[in-house]
Parts: structure tokens; sequence; C-alpha cells
């Protein structure tokens, strides 16, 4: 699941409630060389095809219903959690502590840069290749 053929694009899941953010996000990262999957809501992905795999998700860490985090808990807990990075509006000790839960994750605060998100998802597929243990949370931060 994690270990698409060198030449083969990245494959991303991106789940925020916001359609702007799936519209304007999820085209940067198009045109960036990534294939994008994006959903509206943490149950759609969670419903989604399971014959779909992703090489990295992004996700909104404050969504209606299921929160990103709890999402990824719930992944975890099938064996179906590929590297994950959260985006956030809100940067708040309470965000913090529901990533910490759920392990080692990177925390980008909206709004970022292009090059921010696409070296965040660079260094959690390749955390997610190195030794247990290696993987470190990087702090919300815009």
């Amino acid at each position: 699941m994690l270990s698409p053929a060198a030449t083969d694009p990245t494959r991303i899941a991106l789940v925020d409630d916001d359609p702007s953010i799936r519209r304007g996000v999820g085209r940067m990262l198009e045109l960036s060389g990534h294939r994008v999957t994006t959903f509206g809501s943490a149950e759609a992905l969670m419903a989604g095809d399971p014959g779909l795999s992703f090489d990295c998700l992004v996700l909104d860490i404050h969504l209606p219903g299921l929160s990103g985090p709890e999402c990824y808990g719930g992944l975890q807990a099938r064996g179906d959690a590929p590297p994950a990075v959260f985006i956030t509006a809100h940067d708040a000790t309470e965000t913090q502590d529901k990533l910490q839960r759920v392990g080692p994750a990177t925390c980008l605060r909206k709004p970022f840069r292009s090059q921010q998100l696409l070296e965040a998802i660079r260094d959690a597929i390749a955390l997610a290749g190195s030794a247990p243990g290696g993987a470190t949370l990087r702090q919300c931060g815009g």
C-alpha cells in the first residue's frame, strides 16, 4: 500500500470540509505531480472504496462529525493508515493533544505555503519508511 513504483505519482487523500480548500490545495497537489482524491468528511474517507490506497493523507483536524485525528485513529485500528499531514486553522493545546494520541504526525496551520505542504508530505512518507521511532511530531505552524 505504501510503496508505489518510483515513476508512479504519489497518491494523496485530501480531507477537508471546505470546498475551496479541497479545490485549491487539490489543484496545487495535482500540478505538483500527485494523484489526489478529495473527501468532504472523514466519514466519506472511511466509507470509501476499499480498493483505493493512498501514500499519504492530508487531513483537516476540525471536521464536522468525525475529526481528522479520530478518523486517523480509526484507520490505524483497522491497519489501513498511511502517513498523514494534519492541517488546521486552530492551533491550540487541545489540537496538539489530539495529535499526540494518534502518534507522530506533522501539522500545518492554515494558511500555509504550497511548498510547506509539499515538504510535509515528502517528509511524512520518508519517515514512514524509516525505522520505528524515527518519526516526530512537528507542531502546528504557519
